[in-house]
């Protein structure tokens, strides 16, 4: 097997294995967008570490591609990919694996964009209803220590029963 086969293969294996954890994080972008959308932030501890470890996983393997185009002679970037592309015969297929990853990357980085807008509207959300709260005493807290209202709305005499 010469060379150039032997270098398409290897970075097709990468390319493929980039892919299949770039639809994962994409997958989960999307879980995480539906919670986000539908103020269910409990469920975020699950998605987060999930999406943490795929995202480990993709810049491991994006390093060691990397790497690999480097040791035969190439960028370790986009412009390496393309220098390959353009010197291998036949490397069809391996190109449009490499526009997929370029794609389901993009559609990720939007999505990500998208939730990370969606966290910051509940943040602010939150610290209004935060704000409201502590504007009904001078104090900032409405409860005292014993558990009562700080407030004395009322004035003169409570309700008597008799």
């Amino acid at each position: 097997m010469n060379d150039a086969l032997a270098n398409s293969r290897k970075l097709q294996d990468f390319l493929e294995k980039e892919i299949v954890l770039m639809r994962s994080l994409d997958q989960l972008l999307i879980e995480e967008q539906i919670v986000l959308t539908n103020n269910e932030a409990e469920k975020l501890g699950t998605i987060t570490p999930e999406k943490n470890n795929v995202l480990m996983q993709i810049v491991e393997l994006e390093k060691n591609r990397n790497l690999f185009l480097s040791a035969i002679g190439y960028t370790p970037d986009a412009r390496g990919m393309q220098d390959f592309f353009a010197a291998t015969e036949n490397s069809d297929k391996l190109e449009d694996n490499w526009k997929n990853l370029l794609s389901i990357s993009s559609d990720a980085q939007e999505k990500n964009r998208t939730n990370g807008l969606l966290i910051s509207r509940q943040l602010s959300r939150n610290q209004s209803a935060l704000n409201i709260l502590q504007q009904n005493t001078q104090t900032g807290s409405m409860y005292g220590a014993d558990g009562q209202s700080k407030n004395n709305s009322t004035t003169g005499r409570g309700i008597i029963a008799g």
